[in-house]
């Protein structure tokens, strides 16, 4: 491989079939007529050659099989021939896309999945075999993928935050509505009951926060877990005409106040409005993906 690209050792096993790799020791370099330290393909016997892409690069200075000597205009085809001539090579910043030929940026991620192509690990040893068209009895090629449901939650912690806490997106949120109701009243703590079955009867899932605390710490509460929109039912609410509504994402100044039914309407039709940009964003990148 060229000097300014590094093997993967992923790639080059599925290229040679080989179920693990591991280094040459100094006896084996040598016994295939190389050096360690300066070792090349001109030369060598008795071993399969591997050169990536970037090896076919044209004069290239390589190891010269010769303590403390190297190859100056190594070419390959001329001065050697590989057994294997593929893509081995790490992918790194600055590379192109295969299929569209954009360039590579590199950014952080956290694995919330993975993919395993198994072959015929277990497929062999268990004999699952399959007849094919021709009755030809084959070996199954087996794989496997799975969904990391704790990590999911903390890409979503890193990515969708303030300094409030958690925002979850529409998509994946645990509930689409936080009831909070502030107050001891009697007439208060009927009119959050009753707007909370009214929630729940239209099919809108609700985390309801009556418990016996200040508003301060409701409101520091909800805004930690992060629900998408947040309901208030209060004295001061209900004399202003009903319940409060405010988005997770929005300020203060973009709470409004609104009767019981109409709270419920504007709840709905928010989460359709939500839920509706969210299809026509996976509708457009999927139109966007290649064939």
């Amino acid at each position: 491989i060229r000097g300014d690209r590094q093997v993967n050792e992923v790639k080059l096993a599925l290229l040679l079939g080989a179920k693990a790799l591991k280094p040459a020791s100094e006896e084996q370099i040598r016994a295939a007529g190389a050096v360690p330290g300066y070792a090349s393909p001109v030369g060598i016997h008795d071993a399969v050659v591997v050169a990536d892409l970037s090896a076919a690069a044209p004069n290239l200075v390589g190891g010269a099989n010769r303590e403390g000597y190297h190859l100056r205009n190594v070419n390959l085809g001329r001065d050697y021939q590989p057994d294997y001539l593929a893509d081995i090579a790490m992918v790194q910043l600055g590379d192109r896309c295969p299929s569209c030929d954009s360039v590579l940026e590199e950014r952080r991620g956290i694995e919330v999945g993975n993919i395993f192509k198994l072959g015929y690990k277990y497929s062999a040893p268990l004999n699952c075999a399959y007849l094919d068209e021709a009755g030809q009895e084959q070996l199954m090629v087996m794989g496997s993928y799975g969904f990391g449901v704790s990590r999911m939650l903390a890409a979503v912690a890193e990515v969708s935050n303030d300094e409030r806490g958690l925002r979850w997106p529409v998509s994946i949120a645990p509930f689409d509505l936080h009831l909070v109701v502030l107050g001891a009243d009697t007439a208060v703590r009927a009119a959050a009951d009753a707007f909370y079955a009214a929630l729940r009867a239209a099919g809108v899932d609700v985390l309801f926060d009556d418990r016996d605390e200040t508003a301060g710490v409701k409101f520091a509460d909800a805004d930690l877990l992060g629900i998408p929109l947040r309901a208030t039912i209060s004295s001061r609410s209900l004399k202003a005409g009903g319940v409060e509504l405010k988005p997770r994402a929005a300020g203060p100044e973009d709470a409004q106040t609104l009767p019981h039914d109409a709270a419920l309407q504007h709840i709905q039709q928010w989460l359709r409005e939500m839920h509706g940009r969210l299809l026509d964003a996976a509708d457009k990148a999927a139109e966007r993906a290649p064939a």
